[in-house]
């Protein structure tokens, strides 16, 4: 399988085509192909104010299902994500601003400096401009996305999620090619907002605050606050600061009431297969948006789960609704 068929057959939305391949004997190799085309036709999306879920959160979040058993790929959850992406109209554009700078000449010299000013000043225009020239300088690496997801980071509860899967989505293949849809898509995310000034580093960790955390129930975001805490970024440094003044505020410095969400029942965690679950929330008779959103809480929680000891599954077992297979 050629990976440009299956995504353009993507980004056309052929559904006969593109679902006739994933309903095939898929081998490991055409796999990881058709993962690595749904996570680029993910980030090529425009964006819809009616959908909550990203499609790149719930493209990652699938990838990670599958990836639990990759001998076995779970059709039902492939075919869910094509059904969501559709919903989505794709970006045609992307290259178009390239294009100009290139044909208008010699790139005029920007600093990430020059972007950080324009982003936080909200002149969107004037920063796209500068972020494109940034781009083309530094030979269409990924320097320019790191520092967007930096400043995504400023607006923890609003982009948090979206920062994590959609890092997540470019490390699973980082084709160079593909650099700057992924740019495009992260500054897209913060355009329009309203950004929060950088905050200082405090002394706050995961790990100190995570007893708070299963008491109050605030998983989704805290679950991408840990993975990425623990991951291997160059700009790392830079996002802890971000993540560090988060949970200083929201669980060291005052007390809340949080709404519960809903708990898979899991009664060993060393037994846990969160893919028929998943499976049993695509084929529920609820709104496509809505099983999104259910897939984006269990996908936390298996993110989780790892750190959870047997009285804590036990306490989660109490307070939250489960999904029985």
């Amino acid at each position: 399988m050629a990976e440009s068929t299956f995504r353009s057959n993507l980004l056309i939305k052929n559904r006969n085509f593109c679902e006739g391949l994933i309903s095939s004997n898929l081998k490991k190799e055409d796999l990881v192909l058709i993962i690595n085309d749904l996570l680029f036709a993910s980030v090529s999306v425009l964006h819809n104010k009616e959908f909550i879920i990203h499609p790149v959160c719930l493209m990652n979040s699938i990838k990670n299902f599958i990836g639990d058993d990759k001998d076995n790929p779970s059709k039902p959850l492939l075919r869910f994500i094509i059904d969501y992406l559709f919903e989505f109209e794709f970006r045609k554009n992307d290259q178009a601003t390239l294009d100009q700078i290139v044909k208008d000449g010699p790139p005029v010299t920007a600093f990430m400096g020059d972007l950080e000013d324009a982003c936080q000043n909200a002149d969107w225009e004037k920063a796209e401009l500068i972020m494109a020239q940034i781009f083309i300088a530094s030979d269409h690496s990924r320097a320019t996305f790191d520092f967007l997801v930096e400043l995504a980071l400023q607006d923890l509860p609003q982009n948090g999620l979206f920062v994590y899967h959609i890092l997540r989505a470019y490390q699973f293949q980082e084709n160079k090619s593909d650099n700057w849809v992924f740019t495009k898509t992260i500054f897209d995310q913060i355009s329009n907002q309203k950004l929060s000034d950088p905050h200082k580093a405090t002394d706050a960790t995961p790990e100190q605050v995570f007893p708070s955390v299963i008491e109050s129930g605030e998983i989704i975001l805290f679950s991408v606050i840990e993975r990425i805490w623990n991951g291997d970024y160059v700009r790392l440094k830079g996002y802890k600061r971000e993540l560090s003044y988060w949970l200083s505020d929201r669980f060291l410095n005052k007390s809340s009431n949080f709404d519960l969400i809903e708990y898979s029942k899991i009664e060993n965690k060393k037994f846990i297969c969160f893919i028929p679950i998943a499976e049993k929330i695509v084929k529920q008779n609820k709104s496509i948006n809505k099983k999104a959103i259910e897939i984006i809480k269990l996908e936390s929680i298996r993110g989780l789960s790892r750190l959870l000891n047997e009285n804590q599954i036990e306490y989660f077992n109490k307070r939250f609704d489960n999904f029985s297979i």
